[in-house]
């Protein structure tokens, strides 16, 4: 099995939070052609997608993968959630996007639940701005490839990629400010 993750920007950085607009469907083709390649390079293997949840890059990253789950029979879709309130603070239609999503996903890992990836003093189920590296690290370390879409900039997609990097993952990046 091949585990893949993903790591992105908000939707401030792409193209907004309205997925219709041209950047972000361009962002998504781009990030559908990258999945591809790595399917059709690794023919006959089950392939297992770990998504963060977030809004922006992990929405549409769980998107394409549940299409894609359409067509393809080997595919898991994991979603690695940081606490169990993540959506509290997001509008309405984001909320439901993401309660789709995680009854579609085939498996939902909550993240500060477990041991190796609690922060000691701080509750369960609740924000803490730790938990989302914790997240990443979790979907890291359990993926073989990371793909991201980072314009290279600093902030928590740019600490989950040299965080893969000195895991030594393989690593591809999709700058979403060259699309």
């Amino acid at each position: 099995m091949i585990t893949i993750c993903f790591t992105g920007h908000r939707p401030n950085k792409l193209g907004g939070y309205d997925w219709n607009t041209v950047k972000n469907h361009n962002i998504m083709k781009e990030l559908s052609c990258k999945i591809m390649d790595v399917l059709g390079n690794s023919e006959g293997d089950n392939f297992h997608f770990i998504c963060g949840g977030a809004l922006g890059i992990d929405q549409m990253a769980f998107h394409i993968c549940d299409k894609l789950k359409l067509t393809y029979d080997n595919i898991l879709i994991e979603v690695a959630i940081p606490f169990l309130k993540q959506d509290v603070k997001w509008n309405d239609l984001d909320r439901i996007k993401w309660r789709q999503q995680l009854n579609k996903a085939d498996k939902i890992t909550r993240v500060d639940k477990l041991e190796n990836y609690k922060i000691k003093g701080y509750e369960e189920d609740i924000y803490y701005p730790a938990k989302m590296q914790k997240r990443n690290q979790y979907m890291v370390n359990n993926s073989d490839i990371v793909i991201a879409i980072w314009n290279g900039g600093k902030g928590g997609t740019g600490n989950c990629v040299n965080y893969a990097k000195m895991q030594k993952k393989e690593i591809i990046v999709i700058n979403p400010d060259d699309i």
